[in-house]
């Protein structure tokens, strides 16, 4: 694209979106459109309609799910409604970072590592934000033991199936840029595996906490006013940092295949 002009407005009307659905808070905002400026500018149509493509998909899918993804939200994640600062760079940055990369050195194997690190960040709010409406069993993805929807590393069929949507969503968007098959299908593999990879750490690794008042299995430090118990995962693995790990995982997937297809 390399129009500063262009992508500062097309930035602009996507904040503009955030900001009128409450998507995202005041920091956030000023973090989301600086990443879209620079995902826009160095990494032309390409990755910026892939960008709009995962914000526009995640509000629908939000507006989908509703209250019952809402309320799992409120039940389970320390984090709920509206994406912070932390959220946005965990989710948005590496796509920056990877356009930024292409823009200085005009190597598609970075752009196309752009548009994975977005489609591993729609796949798993695809399958975040519709799964949680599965009516099949919801299960551990390590395991196989049942758990509570909306629990982190917990899957169903119909999960799976919504994170194959997302993630074929933007390598839809790459193909109709005219990017090629390769550069398509590299795309779909990666964001779906990052997806999975994501779901598997938030499963071994993630903190999760036993609250000692009422017992619950959360990921909240604190539940019922008090500080609970870590009983599995690691204290310094979070779902902001598992989040960033499935975008640098899509990013790092798409260049090995880039290379070998």
């Amino acid at each position: 694209m390399e129009n500063i002009w262009l992508s500062l407005i097309l930035s602009s009307a996507l904040a503009a979106l955030a900001i009128w659905r409450k998507a995202i808070t005041n920091k956030g905002i000023a973090i989301a459109w600086l990443c879209s400026v620079c995902i826009c500018y160095f990494g032309g149509w390409v990755n910026f309609l892939c960008l709009a493509a995962t914000l526009i998909c995640t509000l629908i899918a939000g507006k989908i799910s509703g209250k019952k993804r809402e309320n799992a939200e409120k039940k389970l994640h320390a984090k709920h409604g509206k994406r912070d600062g932390v959220q946005i760079i965990c989710n948005v940055f590496m796509s920056a970072l990877m356009a930024i990369i292409y823009g200085i050195t005009d190597n598609h194997i970075f752009l196309c590592a752009g548009a994975a690190a977005l489609a591993a960040s729609l796949a798993d709010s695809m399958a975040s934000e519709l799964g949680i409406l599965s009516r099949g069993k919801t299960f551990d993805v390590l395991s196989g033991k049942a758990t509570e929807p909306g629990m982190s590393g917990g899957v169903s069929f119909f999960g799976f199936a919504m994170s194959a949507l997302g993630a074929a969503i933007i390598a839809a968007i790459s193909l109709g840029q005219g990017m090629g098959v390769k550069f398509s299908v590299v795309i779909l593999i990666s964001g779906f595996v990052a997806a999975y990879v994501d779901s598997l750490l938030g499963a071994a690794a993630q903190a999760k906490y036993r609250c000692g008042v009422c017992g619950a299995l959360t990921e909240k430090k604190v539940h019922c006013g008090e500080k609970g118990a870590i009983e599995k995962g690691l204290s310094f693995i979070d779902n902001d940092m598992v989040n960033f790990l499935n975008n640098l995982t899509g990013a790092v997937i798409a260049m090995i295949l880039y290379v070998v297809i």
